[in-house]
């Protein structure tokens, strides 16, 4: 005799609606993940598309949180505790954003202009191109999306001290004095362009007055400390690791932005691997033994940028701004 058993699947609910800005109007063309957490930790992620719709399905009674984090400085990231789902309900919530950084004019928020550069490129999932000695190309205009940060830096207890004081007096940004805004380029959210030669690999970022660096791959080693002075952008040199470009920067100076607190003995290492025509992962990974007490890793995905240049960037009187335009949305009031 043969017997079937069929387990009873328990009934689940779901979460879906709109998101949008605080004037109630649908927010498009941005695509990101939409978190649910329930009191346990567990996670169930939707997606937002670009129509500015989400859903959340297969969720099973409870209480929730909702996180939603955008590739955008317009919208301050989403949260929202105590979202109640009953074990077949289709709750319709919209999630309404606040404004975060943007000062009203057409392409100022970087992170969203990067999202419509990236989408002009077409075959995003082909072959690595290589150059006429079999290595990757990294070459052409790159933005960065994605981004996994393991918290602060592991500093010292002196380190730490300065660093809470430099929080509460809220020092400036450097890059609002027309200095860097970054130690390192990749890590902007600014395009940037590599041009590769087998000796030499030249980066330029459309987000600073010191818009380039050079990454020496013939060989030479880093200078001597008493001929390089502390640098914002150090001394950056590079070999190749199978199909990973692994470049290897000293000589910052201890007021370099982007990594917290740290002295003129930080060092980098960063690791590039393209992995098709389109995507590049890049790893960033920060010592400095006189302040930290361990490793800071850093780890961002990267699009191909066709059919556009990076624009020259203009810097003034503290006031930074591209001094062309090319994003199509329409600014806010």
């Amino acid at each position: 005799m043969l017997v079937l058993c069929f387990a009873a699947q328990a009934e689940a609910g779901s979460l879906s609606g709109r998101v949008v800005d605080p004037d109630g109007k649908t927010v498009q063309r941005l695509e990101s993940d939409v978190t649910a957490v329930d009191a346990a930790g567990h996670k169930f992620t939707g997606k937002l598309t670009g129509d500015g719709s989400y859903r959340i399905d297969s969720l099973p009674a409870g209480s929730y949180t909702l996180d939603l984090d955008l590739p955008t400085r317009l919208f301050e990231r989403f949260a929202r505790a105590g979202v109640e789902v009953g074990a077949t309900d289709k709750v319709v919530l919209d999630l309404r954003l606040d404004w975060g950084m943007n000062l009203g004019t057409v392409g100022d928020d970087p992170l969203l202009q990067g999202s419509d550069l990236r989408a002009k490129t077409k075959d995003i999932d082909g072959p690595v191109p290589r150059t006429s000695d079999g290595k990757p190309d990294l070459s052409g205009v790159w933005t960065n999306f994605g981004d996994s940060l393991a918290g602060a830096a592991p500093m010292k207890p002196w380190a730490q001290k300065l660093h809470d004081e430099w929080k509460q007096i809220k020092q400036d940004n450097p890059g609002a004095y027309c200095l860097p805004q970054s130690g390192l380029m990749t890590l902007t959210n600014y395009p940037y362009k590599f041009v590769q030669t087998p000796q030499l690999i030249v980066q330029l970022v459309e987000d600073t007055v010191i818009s380039h660096r050079q990454i020496f791959l013939d060989g030479r080693g880093h200078p001597p400390a008493e001929v390089w002075n502390p640098s914002w952008f150090g001394h950056s040199i590079g070999r190749w690791e199978g199909d990973t470009l692994v470049v290897e920067t000293v000589g910052f100076n201890d007021k370099t932005p982007g990594f917290g607190i740290h002295s003129e003995a930080l060092k980098l290492v960063e690791k590039y691997r393209r992995t098709s025509r389109g995507r590049m992962e890049i790893e960033v990974t920060a010592e400095d033994p006189e302040a930290w007490t361990g490793p800071w890793t850093r780890k961002k995905l990267a699009g191909l940028v066709e059919d556009s240049e990076i624009v020259e960037f203009v810097c003034a009187e503290g006031r930074p701004a591209h001094s062309a335009m090319r994003a199509p949305w329409k600014a806010r009031p």
